[in-house]
């Protein structure tokens, strides 16, 4: 059997409708209604208990109820503080948030005291009115995605010293000289990269130079979709002149689990149509339980298990989840006993 893995996304942000309003604020957590510490650290701890393979924290600063949301690399050094075994992952990292050097000495340090336990995942970024707000300049997508390439290449370079001396890089965007990153990461050679996106020609061809994971986001992860874009990661390896079975390939999305059809109409009615970011403009609405069906993980655990088989046919070993009924764990808990246990 395939070796899969089951992978929980935080809830970093509280989605649920403002007070009056029929709408979720986002669509990861309709059922969250107002941020808090203890939730959010339950559901990890909640997930580490169940057996969950690793937990992902989304990287952005605006999404939530109220524009109530955590950090991602500093919720992560705590996870890494109350969790033993639950791998550690950015879902994904902007790459403009950050200095990538920093990035670099940062995830080295994280590595490190969660034991080798970190999954770095990163991304060119989309949300301008963040960069707006915290005054990031906010360049065209292809500038951003160079920045990203230059950024995975310097991260490699500083990982790839040895004891005592210092990394150099000359690149277009990014310049460092003698930038130490010792103690290096406890995994070798370095923490698996996972990187996020889409766009065919630029970002796919990315994925097949640098990646070890490739993420599909919450809009991909039809079977079609999933097929055409593995297709052409393939494509880029032979290109690149690399072994398409070096990458790993990702689903992310929404799941409901449950045998309780009531329960099951109600949050499908909740999630239902997809409430969309503008930078999305050729999404094709995901309205009906008919389109949700084809995009996530749903139904009773038999329906749920279905829909992963298919998606392993088409090549993904990792399942990153957003648990829809959060803060109630029954979902989580139900998945776990009953489909998750189907693959191991």
């Amino acid at each position: 059997m395939t070796d899969v893995t089951f992978e929980y996304n935080v809830p970093v942000f509280a989605g649920a409708p403002d007070e009056g309003d029929d709408e979720p604020v986002h669509r990861d957590t309709p059922r969250y209604e107002s941020l808090n510490w203890e939730t959010t650290k339950a559901g990890v701890e909640k997930a580490e208990e169940l057996g969950f393979d690793a937990a992902w924290a989304p990287d952005h600063l605006l999404l939530g109820r109220d524009h109530a949301e955590y950090e991602c690399w500093t919720l992560l050094s705590a996870m890494a503080g109350f969790t033993d075994d639950i791998n550690l992952g950015s879902l994904v990292l902007c790459n403009d948030y950050r200095n990538p050097a920093l990035v670099a000495k940062m995830a080295a340090t994280l590595d490190v005291i969660s034991d080798g336990r970190l999954e770095l995942g990163l991304g060119a970024g989309w949300h301008e009115s963040e960069y707006d707000a915290y005054g990031w300049e906010y360049r065209d997508g292809f500038e951003r995605l160079m920045r990203l390439d230059e950024s995975i290449r310097l991260l490699k370079e500083m990982w790839a010293t040895d004891v005592g001396e210092g990394a150099t890089f000359d690149g277009d965007r990014y310049e460092i000289e003698d930038a130490y990153c010792d103690p290096g990461p406890v995994q070798d050679p370095h923490p698996p990269i996972l990187v996020g996106g889409q766009g065919e020609d630029v970002t796919l061809k990315l994925v097949a130079k640098h990646a070890d994971v490739w993420n599909t986001d919450v809009f991909n992860g039809d079977i079609e979709t999933l097929n055409h874009k593995i297709e052409v990661i393939e494509d880029h390896c032979e290109t690149v002149g690399r072994d398409p079975d070096e990458i790993e390939y990702s689903w992310d999305g929404h799941v409901i689990c449950t045998r309780d059809e009531e329960k099951f109409d109600r949050l499908l009615d909740l999630m239902t149509p997809i409430q969309f970011e503008a930078e999305y403009t050729d999404q094709t609405p995901i309205e009906t339980e008919a389109d949700a069906r084809e995009y996530f993980i749903m139904g009773s655990p038999e329906e749920c298990a279905g829909a992963i088989e298919r998606r392993i046919e088409a090549g993904v070993t990792k399942f990153q989840c957003w648990f829809i009924d959060f803060p109630e764990t029954d979902g989580m808990e139900l998945f776990a006993d009953e489909v998750m246990s189907e693959f191991r």
